[in-house]
């Protein structure tokens, strides 16, 4: 059956549809780009964007008319959605008003090889919660870590709630998903040190030139693994009544001090 030009076609339905499906992207490795925010930064990436689809009262807006010029200077197909197909597609109770598909574009543990001290790459252990692990990827980004690290049994770093929360980071910042095998070669080699948060970990002091920060489970903290591969384990001093820190706010301190 054919359609019209501003409209989706079954393929484009079926790509939104697995693009904010986890187990569909491993068959198609495309995530969900949804709200307006989210999709600037998309746009400013330069990353391979598969499709755009939005609600008409944004593409005649000024910013809908701006991205729209660019988007067709690369070719990339652009739709319009009623408010009934966006709800459809859209990850969010309220959607907002457009949606991009994009290709997923994961970078190897070879790229934590070489580059100028300080050098912190930013590893995590068993996150679960999509929002911790964007602002996680959030703050990173905005300190300077060298990459963002998912080891397994972290949350999909290509879910639409934690691309979200990482407003673009992770279109800026490296994110690669490897296990303790694969990642610990390449951090012996470049001479990191493994540094755990725990409870009851140290303060953090006479920081190394180069390190792989890691950030436990919610509730659990690392993993076994991962504690028998620390260096060393590391804390915040707690001048107050509160027991602990949530797993963002505990790594924002933890890297100002890497790499300040």
């Amino acid at each position: 059956m054919d359609h019209s030009p501003d409209t989706l076609s079954r393929r484009e339905e079926r790509l939104l549809r697995d693009a904010g499906n986890r187990r569909r992207r491993k068959r198609e490795p495309v995530f969900l780009a949804e709200g307006v925010r989210v999709f600037r930064d998309l746009v400013a990436s330069e990353w391979p964007i598969r499709l755009v689809a939005g609600l008409s009262t944004f593409w005649d807006s000024e910013e809908g008319i701006r991205l729209r010029g660019r988007l067709t200077q690369r070719n990339v197909p652009i739709r319009t959605l009623t408010e009934e197909e966006l709800a459809l597609f859209a990850d969010t109770e309220t959607p907002q008003p457009v949606l991009g598909v994009a290709e997923i574009r994961e970078q190897a543990v070879e790229i934590l090889k070489g580059g100028e001290p300080p050098l912190v790459a930013l590893v995590l252990d068993g996150i679960q919660d999509p929002g911790n692990l964007g602002t996680l990827a959030r703050t990173a980004e905005a300190l300077g870590a060298r990459a963002l690290v998912c080891l397994p049994g972290t949350t999909d770093p290509w879910g639409a709630k934690a691309v979200r929360a990482a407003a673009g980071a992770t279109f800026r910042l490296p994110v690669i998903r490897a296990g303790w095998e694969e990642l610990g070669q390449v951090l012996a080699t470049e001479g990191y040190q493994v540094l755990a948060a725990d409870a009851g970990g140290s303060g953090l002091v006479d920081p190394p030139a180069r390190a792989a920060l890691v950030m436990g489970n919610e509730g659990s903290g690392i993993g076994p693994e991962t504690r028998e591969r620390a260096d060393r384990l590391v804390g915040i001093p707690m001048r107050g009544r509160a027991e602990s820190l949530n797993v963002a706010g505990a790594a924002a301190i933890l890297l100002h001090q890497l790499l300040s």
